[in-house]
């Protein structure tokens, strides 16, 4: 618990000095969608694989808890790469932007910090311990930014927030889901990593 609170400290810290970070990445909810059995854009096995490897990849390789800001930027715009090259193939079909269209897209608007932090104990159960400990450096590192700007940042309506507000969290869902074992990808919902609304509530265009 100790190095935990460092940690955070840290971050709190360092990444206090912009507004305009990393970490963000709205599409993050949609590959946590398209996980379980019944999704809408089905994704091969061996795509999932492929981001699975490439996060672990990037997070394994990914610098330690005295990183700079631009260190950590770049970690994260990596992972972002990954998540956007797992759903390059879909993006413009009929079957994605039907899903765009209509009730079964949803995204987070807040996280439930008790239930990530029970994921990524999840994850640190089946993945390097290297990739394991930057995955959650980078999980408090978009939830600190959030937080920072939240409690600075003047919004035009509730709904501007609360979609701001998830391009953060769908980055943390879409890469916490990566490195968790196949069988529990399939089980995961977003109402596991916290509370959700329909992309048209927050006002989603794409």
């Amino acid at each position: 618990m100790k190095q935990r609170l460092v940690l955070l400290a840290c971050l709190a810290l360092g990444f206090s000095a912009s507004p305009a970070l990393a970490f963000k990445n709205i599409a993050g909810c949609d590959i946590v969608a398209f996980a379980a059995p019944s999704s809408p854009v089905p994704i091969a096995a061996e795509r999932w694989q492929a981001y699975r490897n490439q996060a672990e990849t990037i997070l394994a390789a990914a610098p330690g808890a005295d990183a700079t800001l631009t260190e950590w930027r770049a970690v994260a715009n990596e992972l972002i790469e990954a998540q956007e090259r797992l759903l390059a193939a879909d993006k413009t079909s009929e079957a994605y932007q039907d899903y765009l269209a209509g009730d079964r897209c949803r995204v987070l608007s807040k996280l439930d910090s008790g239930a990530v932090e029970t994921l990524l104990d999840e994850v640190a159960q089946s993945t390097p311990e290297q990739a394991a400990t930057a995955l959650r450096r980078i999980t408090e590192a978009a939830r600190t930014q959030i937080d920072r700007i939240e409690r600075s940042a003047r919004f035009r309506s509730g709904q501007d927030k609360t979609l701001f507000a998830a391009h953060y969290y769908c980055f943390v869902a879409g890469v916490i889901v990566a490195l968790l074992p196949p069988e529990r990808q399939q089980k995961i919902t977003l109402e596991s990593f916290g509370n959700a609304v329909g992309c048209k509530e927050a006002g989603r265009k794409e």
